[in-house]
């Protein structure tokens, strides 16, 4: 059975922004001697015609899945450019912390080691990743073309990689096809 997401998420910028953290100050005026002796120098000076900020979306996609991000310590966000090659999997593995992913372009493929369903998400559409270890998954690109994704991650701290690896479920994968509820014909 292949799912696919319908619902607008509601601005991924906003978690880009989340992610990268931006702030504006004002440009600061040269004035005769700011900065000497201190060890700084006053910034150059911004043409006219640059805004002083500016954002461009990367990419943006569409999901129903439901999601909360919760936080009860300090967390660290990663924001990420993932490339799976044609034939290429990311292994068996959980998430040690939120993740939402957009698929630029490509066709992701995704399999839930609890039951071995398997999702497809295309260009334009989002998923959102369960937190762990008992959500086990694989992603694969069954396509002929790179998969490009961007990703949001919110981890602990404490945490070294987004992602823990898990053993292999037990789902037949035959040539990058999951093959039903654990060998059952999908």
């Amino acid at each position: 059975m292949v799912k696919k997401s319908r619902l607008v998420t509601a601005g991924i910028a906003a978690a880009v922004a989340l992610g990268v953290g931006f702030a504006t100050q004002p440009v600061a005026q040269a004035v005769a001697g700011a900065g000497a002796g201190a060890g700084t120098e006053a910034p150059a000076a911004v043409p006219a015609d640059v805004p002083p900020v500016s954002a461009v979306t990367l990419t943006e996609g569409v999901t129903s899945a439901p999601f909360r991000i919760r936080a009860n310590s300090d967390r660290k966000v990663l924001y990420r450019k993932a490339v799976v090659q044609p034939g290429a999997s990311t292994g068996w593995h959980y998430h040690v912390g939120e993740e939402i992913a957009v698929i630029n372009s490509g066709t992701f493929t995704r399999i839930d080691g609890s039951d071995c369903s398997v999702e497809e998400y295309g260009p334009g559409e989002s998923l959102v990743e369960p937190v762990g270890p008992d959500t086990v998954h694989l992603g694969i690109n069954k396509g002929t073309e790179p998969v490009e994704l961007y990703v949001v991650d919110i981890i602990p701290t404490t945490a070294l990689t987004p992602t823990t690896a898990a053993p292999d479920p037990g789902c037949d994968i035959d040539g990058g096809t999951a093959t039903g509820s654990k060998g059952e014909a999908n």
